[in-house]
């Protein structure tokens, strides 16, 4: 049949990803009608019989680790955005206070070399 499922993220403090995977996966699923047929089969036909279903389980199992390899692939992707988007906040941060402090140093240098002329000379 089918069915519905519903994901949220009630506390909206940060993001969320969720990877869901299903499937259905039968073995050994009527397996007294097989063991007939394999009776009536010759040994050409339950050899190829044999090698479709290793190739099947190999092919599932192939799938599985696709999927792992794309879900991986998809957190370090979200990893690297929030470290990109820490990285440029922290530079943007540390080049103002390298400009503030350029500024503050030419302000402290002005006025450690500024003479006050007195406002009557003296002779």
């Amino acid at each position: 049949g089918f069915y519905q499922l519903c994901l949220d993220n009630p506390n909206h403090f940060g993001f969320m990803q969720v990877y869901l995977n299903f499937g259905v996966y039968y073995e050994g699923f009527d397996g007294e009608n097989k063991q007939q047929e394999r009776k009536e089969l010759n040994n050409t036909l339950e050899a190829i019989e044999v090698s479709i279903e290793k190739l099947q389980l190999h092919v599932f199992h192939m799938w599985r680790f696709y999927n792992f390899a794309r879900m991986r692939k998809g957190a370090d992707a979200f990893l690297l955005e929030s470290n990109y988007n820490y990285v440029n906040w922290w530079s943007m941060a540390q080049s103002c206070v390298i400009v503030l402090s350029g500024f503050l140093q030419l302000f402290f240098l002005k006025r450690l070399f500024h003479v006050q002329s007195p406002s009557r000379q003296k002779c």
